[in-house]
């Protein structure tokens, strides 16, 4: 009789445990201790674990004998398989998207994108992942493709850590938003060949930047400062 309470509590601690992780509050290479977590939630930690169990398989913690849990490292390697997985899938599912999308569905996408915009333009940074890959999603219309709108959303779970660390250098969140607009306008008019053009430079150009952001350097001091891409926006 309690099993299905005990599977509402651990998604619930999921999500918690999940915006955390992306938001960069947990950092990366941060120890999950099942008993810190516990009494941080004011639960048993039964709940916590199964939801590290499913944090592990939508590739965020990582698990470690005689260590335990931790949240999984960012590493330049794994950015280059996500992107480079994107390039193949995204450009032409948005190029679909565009070509079979309803109203409904574009009224949807501009929802997704306004969220996104509006979140950038007050400052809400650890939001950012999350209302990027619902726009991105939105495009490759979740109605008509849903599997593979399946696997886009999985590969932006995985991104979504990535998309922050872009977002710190001065003037990328501006840039990101003109791409995003750009993206949808030629979506919206069915423009299928310019969308398919737009997505794939648009994640080219991320990917090759986010190469340099990741160099050791640079990635130790942003795990150092998790919130230094709230004072790098502030400098724009």
């Amino acid at each position: 009789m309690n099993e299905p309470l005990l599977k509402t509590m651990s998604g619930q601690i999921t999500t918690r445990i999940r915006q955390k992780i992306l938001s960069g509050a947990y950092a990366p290479g941060a120890a999950l201790l099942q008993d810190a977590l516990a009494a941080e939630f004011g639960i048993s930690k039964i709940p916590v674990r199964e939801a590290l169990l499913q944090l592990r398989a939508d590739g965020l913690v990582d698990i470690y004998a005689h260590r335990g849990f931790q949240v999984r490292q960012l590493s330049a390697r794994e950015a280059e398989e996500v992107f480079r997985l994107r390039l193949q899938i995204e450009p032409a599912a948005a190029a679909e998207g565009a070509r079979r999308a309803s109203n409904e569905d574009r009224t949807a996408a501009k929802a997704a994108l306004t969220a996104l915009n509006d979140a950038l333009a007050a400052n809400e940074l650890k939001d950012a992942g999350e209302l990027n890959a619902a726009f991105h999603v939105a495009l490759s219309v979740p109605r008509v493709s849903p599997v593979t709108s399946e696997i886009l959303y999985r590969l932006h779970t995985l991104s979504q850590r990535y998309v922050r660390l872009h977002l710190l250098p001065p003037g990328r969140i501006k840039r990101a938003n003109q791409e995003h607009t750009a993206l949808f306008n030629a979506w919206a008019a069915k423009k299928t060949k310019e969308i398919q053009q737009l997505a794939q430079a648009h994640i080219e150009q991320t990917r090759g930047e986010l190469a340099e952001v990741l160099s050791a350097d640079s990635l130790a001091a942003v795990v150092a400062d998790p919130q230094g891409t709230r004072r790098a926006r502030r400098r724009e």
